[in-house]
């Protein structure tokens, strides 16, 4: 019987070398009836300079270990299976030693395989990034050629202006010739066509520009600045960054106390134009006594002056001329006398009331309804 086992033992380890693959069934591993073909594989590879790949549970890998190196000591690999059995491959060294190689190999071809991946996906991001910068630079080129374009319409545009202003001025007809038979009837021409006197402002004031429009003389603001010209009169007014030119519409005394006088042509407005209104003092005769009350309230005069000395604040408090000391201002509006006082870093206002000779000693005009104190003892 033992020499029958014997035998089977030889003739599968004989067989399992013949076909280079054995599989052992665990229950024959566990029972030990692999272990005389396990000790024959082993003197066979060891004999033959073959290896032998076995791929079992790795917790039998030692028991295996010592079962194929008890027949000789062959070249033995062991690998891990998750099956319960045991697979034995037999190889040759030659190709064993080729193994690292190939894998060498395969890692260097994945390696290569990855670099070029590598590489076109780099040349792919570069590609799409030149795609953008010249997308970006096209649209930088066509917002400058865009902005040249509005440009050059915007200077042909305001050319065209200028040209149909001097048109308008050179086109303006002469004063017509009085008529030589009845010289004393004749009718004297105005003195400025009213075409061409607003060509000559608009190119003067606006840039050769047209007015914006007009404008009544109710929606003049404090600020706007009024030029004459004959019988035209243009506003000047700053809105935001630009300043825009209109035509005043309606008729103006600019001898209003709600106007100052810049220069002959030129005025500007100190607040806003209601009702009849009284006239400065510069426009009108007056004595060298001024008889100064406290204006009633509300009334445009006093108005007018707290608006331009005071920020448009009440003014509550009044003074005697006996008590104006040396550095005060006055400023007169027909009877009503408005005080600025200096006192430290204040400055204080006050309605003058009394009798004050304005050609005493002590006082001096310092413009138009302007007077400086340069004495503690005025009466």
């Amino acid at each position: 019987m033992l020499r029958k086992l014997m035998l089977a033992s030889a003739l599968i380890a004989t067989s399992a070398i013949a076909q280079q693959n054995t599989d052992i069934s665990g229950a024959n591993f566990q029972s030990g009836k692999a272990d005389a073909p396990l000790a024959s594989l082993g003197r066979q590879a060891a004999a033959s300079g073959k290896r032998l790949v076995i791929t079992a549970p790795a917790e039998w890998h030692a028991r295996i270990a010592s079962k194929v190196r008890a027949g000789g000591n062959a070249n033995l690999l062991l690998r891990e299976g998750f099956y319960e059995n045991v697979l034995v491959r037999v190889e040759d060294q030659a190709a064993a030693d080729a193994e690292p190689e190939r894998a060498a190999k395969s890692d260097v071809e994945k390696m290569k395989a990855e670099a070029a991946k590598a590489k076109a996906d780099a040349e792919k991001s570069r590609a799409e990034a030149e795609k953008a910068k010249a997308e970006a630079e096209t649209a930088r080129n066509e917002a400058n050629a865009s902005k040249a374009r509005a440009d050059a319409e915007a200077a042909r545009a305001e050319a065209a202006t200028r040209q149909a202003a001097a048109a308008r001025a050179a086109a303006a007809p002469p004063p017509p010739a009085a008529p030589a038979m009845k010289p004393a009837t004749a009718v004297a021409a105005p003195a400025n066509d009213s075409a061409a006197t607003r060509a000559r402002m608009e190119a003067s004031l606006n840039e050769g520009r047209p007015a914006t429009g007009s404008i009544g003389v109710p929606s003049l603001k404090q600020g706007d600045m009024i030029y004459v010209d004959g019988s035209e009169r243009a506003i000047s007014r700053r809105e935001g960054n630009r300043r825009l030119l209109y035509w005043l519409d309606g008729d103006l005394d600019l001898r209003r106390s709600e106007i100052k006088m810049v220069s002959p042509t030129q005025y500007q407005v100190l607040g806003l134009i209601r009702g009849d209104g009284v006239l400065r003092r510069d426009a009108v005769t007056t004595a060298s006594t001024l008889d100064a009350a406290e204006p009633a309230d509300r009334s445009p005069t006093r108005l007018a002056l707290e608006q331009s000395l005071n920020e448009s604040r009440t003014i509550t408090q009044t003074v005697v001329p006996s008590n104006l000391r040396n550095g005060d201002v006055i400023y007169v509006n027909g009877s009503a006398v408005a005080v600025v006082r200096r006192e430290g870093g204040d400055l204080l206002r006050y309605w003058l009331t009394g009798s004050l000779d304005l050609t005493q000693n002590g006082i001096v005009a310092d413009g138009a309804n302007k007077y400086k104190i340069l004495s503690d003892t005025v009466h």
